[in-house]
């Protein structure tokens, strides 16, 4: 068991912080239990039995209010909450139709799929759904509706399950396990086919083998949650087995971490494997790996399993043992919670987030150990200097990578700087020139030109930027990609403007007479306009690849008529494209809340 756990560890970045005390604090919901408050503060909100809860791709806190038989959203910006799926009458309907149109029937888990695309599982309609980010439209991945079992082999919507419960993609994001809890067995979607399958369990709540392969004849004692660590390994947590299992996911066994099988608790910390546990329902992983978080149900609390230690421990993090609710603050150890279902944490900052269920409020657990690094543009050093009269921006990295990589923000420097945040950290430069209100045009061409000299020559950076263009800044972005691929390793386009038809001319009547002056329009020759949906084949032709990330909901500048219109038609031409489109999400947050993707896609396609 020791060795295990050092291979384990060995997959994983370990980076330890310094720690402020835990905290626990309510983020949602007055205690009241009802359906009311959307569009208003979250403390304020009536909330009726919220399990799982994630962090969104934007930062926004994403929830099942379970017994409202909706999806809701807590902005982190505003403190504002919303229904993004349901329309808060139980049923099983809306299929082909838009997420406020469709009736639920008891969402018990949520996952964003690495696209973007959002996906639950309805415990009484016995079926996994999914809003589909880019058509905005829902449908059902697997299940008829009905309990029952089979359909393995099959395509999901034929395939029956009995009250699913939790739900996580593989590390590849091509696969989703669903734990079919009535059914004793791990079921297994493979996203591109639509086929379903039996992935583990034998359909019999019989005892696991510590060892054990991941089979149809191991079998699994009520299978009821899932997470997936950042080396790739399933944790599943058994709730009528009191246990803890761990899921090589290259060799498929399944390791005994925690719970003796036994029903019980304890508030002292004990090894894992020697510690009782109460019918355990959630789990979710620190974002180091690190730290094995269980919503202990029956004993009213969260635990961790540590994994620093040898052999790993289990811990109380939250709640006393006792059903109750509060206080509230600040002591997560004083803080009495009602049959928690879900927790989840913060991908960033490890910020544990739970749905207290009976008490009808969403909490938060900070402080913990578990969190990455995050620094911050102000911990670096900015030169500011003109250019042609324009205000200039470089921000230098502490220790600048190989190759003296940059990226070109051209619009709002500094505004959602999480990806430029991280390639800051990653030894990346950031540069920005200022080209309001010219909207790409040939007067921001001569400008970033004039620019993009200055600072090859005088910093010594990459002939060959990322450009990066959020909003507005997608005009400027692709037209100097386009009349340049030469000087370009790549583009990251965030929720762009790509056609002034778009925005502004809807929007804004002022600034769509400034953008026909600097493009020399007039309302009669407007209609003329090319940008860069009609001309980008010059960055096809040199292989310049595009990653996109934009919010589904956008309505001011509609993914479907900007970035949409870019992906099919620079994929139909061979270009290399990649996209992001957050489901639910409407133009603010730009970016990603984690930008592990982003700075993953950058450092690959940088050219020295």
């Amino acid at each position: 068991m020791i060795r295990t756990i050092f291979l384990f560890l060995g997959f994983v970045s370990l980076t330890w912080l310094t720690q402020a005390e835990p905290r626990i604090d309510t983020v949602a919901g007055s205690g009241e239990q009802g359906y009311f408050g959307d569009g208003g503060k979250a403390l304020e909100a009536k909330l009726d039995n919220p399990f799982g809860v994630i962090v969104g791709p934007g930062g926004d806190i994403v929830f099942c209010d379970t017994n409202n038989h909706v999806i809701r959203r807590i902005s982190r910006k505003s403190g504002k909450i919303e229904t993004i799926v349901g329309t808060g009458e139980q049923g099983y309907s809306g299929d082909g139709g838009p997420p406020l149109d469709a009736k639920l029937n008891e969402p018990y888990e949520i996952r964003y799929h690495p696209s973007g695309d959002l996906y639950w599982v309805e415990r009484i309609s016995h079926t996994v759904r999914k809003l589909d980010a880019r058509t905005n439209q829902v449908s059902t991945l697997a299940g008829t509706g009905e309990a029952g079992f089979g359909g393995d082999g099959g395509p999901g919507p034929e395939a029956m399950m009995s009250q699913p419960h939790s739900i996580q993609f593989d590390h590849t994001g091509s696969v989703l396990y669903v734990c079919d809890i009535k059914n004793h067995r791990i079921r297994v979607i493979n996203l591109e086919s639509g086929v379903i399958d039996t992935w583990c369990g034998t359909g019999r709540p019989e005892t696991t083998r510590d060892g054990a392969k991941v089979s149809k004849e191991t079998p699994l004692k009520g299978p009821r949650a899932l997470d997936r660590a950042p080396n790739g390994d399933i944790w599943l947590a058994l709730r009528e087995g009191n246990q803890l299992f761990r899921i090589d996911h290259q060799s498929e066994i399944l390791h005994h971490v925690a719970g003796t099988g036994k029903k019980g608790f304890h508030a002292e910390d004990r090894p894992a494997l020697e510690s009782e546990l109460s019918g355990p329902k959630g789990v979710a992983i620190s974002p180091d790996g690190t730290q094995i978080y269980l919503a202990d149900t029956e004993s009213h609390t969260v635990r961790v399993v540590d994994l620093m230690e040898n052999p790993p421990v289990l811990r109380l993090v939250a709640g006393t043992g006792k059903k109750g609710d509060g206080p509230d603050s600040p002591d997560p150890f004083t803080c009495a919670m009602a049959r928690l279902h879900g927790i989840g944490t913060d991908p960033v900052n490890g910020d544990l987030y739970i749905g207290d269920s009976e008490t009808h409020k969403v909490r938060k657990v900070s402080g913990l150990p578990g969190g990455l690094p995050n620094s911050k543009l102000a911990d670096y050093e900015t030169a500011m200097f003109e250019v042609a009269g324009r205000a200039c921006k470089l921000t230098k990295p502490k220790k600048v990578a190989d190759g003296k990589p940059w990226i070109w923000r051209c619009r709002f420097y500094g505004a959602f700087p999480s990806a430029d945040e991280a390639l800051l950290a990653a030894g990346w430069h950031i540069a920005w020139i200022d080209v309001a209100n010219l909207f790409g045009s040939e007067g921001a061409m001569k400008a970033f030109e004039e620019f993009y000299k200055t600072v090859v020559s005088r910093a010594g950076v990459s002939p060959k930027p990322i450009m990066e263009g959020f909003s507005r800044g997608g005009l400027p972005a692709m037209n100097w990609a386009i009349q340049n691929p030469e000087k370009v390793s790549g583009v990251y386009l965030d929720a762009p403007v790509l056609d002034i038809h778009s925005w502004p001319k809807p929007n804004s009547p002022k600034l769509w007479e400034t953008c026909m002056k600097v493009y020399g329009l007039t309302a009669e020759t407007a209609d003329s306009w090319k940008g860069p949906l009609d001309n980008f084949q010059a960055l096809v032709d040199a292989g310049v690849p595009v990653l996109v990330v934009a919010g589904g909901g956008d309505e001011v500048v509609p993914y479907r008529d900007n970035a949409g219109i870019l992906e099919e038609r620079f994929t139909e031409a061979g270009g290399k494209f990649q996209a992001i489109v957050k489901a639910g999400v409407w133009h603010h947050p730009h970016s990603l809340h984690d930008p592990t993707p982003i700075v993953e896609w950058a450092n690959q396609v940088v050219d020295f």
